[in-house]
């Protein structure tokens, strides 16, 4: 295998740059009526200058081919290589400008002073960009092409245009557009940028050697959360269905909609996967000069942080590169464009490792790759076996050294517990009963059903853990799960109230016998539990008390939503997500006592792991 460098970057920005307050002059007031949400999406994502490439009067002024072939011309501006040179080019967009052909023989017909080569088109949202580099990599890696380049282009502009929502009756009629309709249309803007890419470095510049590209798809566990072409987020019926192109418009199957309550999964995902990449060694948070991370939002940058500290692995935010609020989100141009600012900014040193994490609403899709920087001239003939050498020079190696963080066993243990509860929560996603309930149908019975099956494991929890203090060696250990098990002591009692107010009889929950998954899960504490110095359960109680602190409250919001209830009636559920924080904070403290060793680090994290698993299986067999 060769190596394939990023030798150059380039872009284009149609226009000036259009600020918050000129937006409505170009996108047009729909029914000429002033947008109600637009300052409050804007001051959520932190956005403060876009551009676009239509014109006040909502005229294209470039064609989406025609930015990326723009952008390609400027990446090749820095270079000494000709364009009939280039022998590959992956384009990539969300929306391009025809139907057929595919976009990329439109930006090759663009490029009139190319020579012919081969043209790949890759559609997509936001990874669709990293998908283009990953196939112009990988031909110059397996030695079949020499000088490529990928390119991402977007121009949304012209999607959110007055006039396209006017053509659905109802907006044009006064109804209020819905949030999911008009949320893109402040968030997305127009831009494109290239990267050429070569079997050797750069003589005039830096280059970016590109180590590794990662995409994964999870469109088997989750709906479409960002979509165009139909009139719904099931997707069952396509703008090609309709009878006439007219009924497709006046029903909205062309609008561009998000829903924006699956935006926190599209993190999660994101965020286990990152932690899966720590796990297999090939991202040491440490080694990582820069992180550029493509959020959309400035909202989502807390919820990041906020999972990378509690798996103990945060990259310092100062080495976080974004360019969001001054170029806008440009959907799968935005790693390109973050890239090229960063490229060309003069701050990038030989060594350094760039990683880049992308994650993907359309139907949940996460991309992540590592680049190293190379310096130019220095690495031109040598051997690949040497460059490596050169890269890591013993100063670079030193100055690295001095500046990492050290994992602890605890640190280590905290990622390791976090993503063992990411994937737990992944995985829920596919149980019949939580799918029910996401989708709305959820029912009095269904509700039932999961407090009967529930309660014999909060009825046996004070038990175990009871079992558990008086098997410990440690007298604060024991003394901590004593008050535990009091703290758990009476939650049935709730449980059975809400149970009894939604229908149901006392009789028949005391006396319902439990599922497989309540048996094994039961069986499985209570033996651990039984074991001298059982240490281990404390990873069953972190993903018991996870459940509780981050997906109990949420459920208790949904089903009294679905269902038209009370809070008297969520009680159970609502307690738990308010109250199992505070227990899960007393979880982590205890991780980082003196005891701790790897061993016994290794088997809470198995515990977990098992735990997770059965109350998975616990929650299938609901039915």
């Amino acid at each position: 295998m060769e190596s394939a460098y990023i030798t150059s970057i380039g872009k284009f920005l149609p226009g000036e740059p259009i600020g918050n307050d000129e937006m409505e002059s170009y996108l047009g007031r729909i029914g000429d009526r002033a947008s109600k949400v637009r300052h409050r999406i804007l001051k959520s994502n932190g956005i403060q200058q876009r551009y676009y490439a239509i014109d006040l009067q909502q005229k294209t002024r470039y064609q989406n081919s025609e930015m990326a072939a723009f952008a390609v011309r400027d990446a090749l501006s820095y270079l000494n290589l000709e364009p009939h040179a280039i022998d590959l080019l992956a384009c990539s967009t969300t929306l391009p400008d025809l139907t057929v052909p595919g976009f990329a023989s439109m930006v090759h017909g663009e490029l009139t002073e190319f020579s012919p080569l081969e043209a790949i088109s890759l559609q997509g949202v936001c990874c669709a960009g990293v998908a283009a580099l990953n196939y112009a990599s990988s031909q110059v890696q397996l030695g079949k092409r020499r000088n490529t380049i990928a390119v991402a282009s977007e121009l949304a502009s012209r999607l959110f245009k007055s006039g396209h929502f006017e053509a659905d009756q109802r907006y044009k009629n006064g109804e209020k557009v819905a949030f999911d309709t008009e949320f893109l249309r402040w968030m997305l803007s127009d831009g494109a940028g290239a990267f050429v890419i070569q079997n050797t470095p750069a003589s005039e510049q830096i280059s970016l050697r590109v180590d590794w590209i990662e995409l994964i798809s999870h469109a088997h566990h989750y709906p479409v959360c960002m979509y165009g072409g139909t009139a719904n987020e099931s997707a069952q019926k396509s703008w090609l269905d309709y009878p006439s192109y007219a009924e497709a418009v006046q029903e909205g199957a062309f609008h561009l909609r998000q829903d924006i309550r699956r935006l926190d999964e599209v993190i999660k995902l994101g965020v286990t996967g990152w932690l899966k990449l720590i796990e297999a060694g090939r991202v040491k948070p440490e080694e990582i000069d820069w992180l550029l991370c493509h959020y959309s939002s400035h909202f989502f940058r807390s919820k990041i942080v906020d999972f990378l500290e509690k798996a103990n692995c945060m990259i310092p935010e100062e080495k976080w590169f974004t360019n969001l609020y001054t170029r806008g989100n440009t959907g799968c141009a935005s790693i390109y464009l973050m890239l090229e600012e960063l490229f060309h900014s003069g701050k990038l040193q030989p060594g350094e490792k760039i990683f880049c994490f992308v994650p993907e609403s359309g139907r949940y899709t996460t991309a992540y790759m590592m680049l190293t920087v190379v310096e130019r001239n220095a690495l031109s003939g040598i051997r690949e076996g040497e460059k490596q050498a050169v890269v890591n020079a013993p100063q670079l190696r030193l100055n690295r050294e001095n500046e990492a963080v050290k994992n602890s066993v605890a640190a280590d243990l905290l990622r390791q517990l976090t993503l063992v509860w990411l994937d737990f929560e992944q995985q829920l996603h596919g149980v019949s009963l939580i799918r029910k309930l996401e989708r709305g149908d959820f029912t009095r019975e269904d509700y039932k059903l999961l407090l009967r099956n529930l309660r014999p494991q909060v009825v046996e929890g004070a038990r175990w853990i009871a079992r558990a203090a008086s098997n410990m060696l440690d007298f604060r250990l024991r003394s901590l799960f004593i008050g535990h098990a009091q703290d758990e002591h009476r939650d049935y009692q709730m449980l059975e109230r809400n149970y009894v107010s939604v229908g149901g009889e006392l009789s028949e929950i005391v006396n319902s016998p439990k599922n497989i998954g309540s048996q094994a899960l039961s069986a499985f504490i209570f033996h651990q539990a039984s074991q001298e110095n059982p240490l281990d359960l404390l990873g069953s109680m972190f993903i018991i008390e996870g459940l509780g602190n981050r997906l109990a409250g949420k459920w208790a919001k949904q089903i009294k939503a679905t269902l038209k209830l009370t809070d008297d009636q969520v009680s159970f559920l609502a307690y738990h997500g308010e109250n199992d924080e505070s227990h899960l904070g007393k979880l982590e403290a205890i991780l980082n006592a003196d005891w701790l060793t790897a061993e016994m680090a290794q088997k809470i994290v198995n515990t977990a792991r098992v735990t997770a698993r059965l109350y998975q299986l616990q929650l299938e067999e609901m039915r």
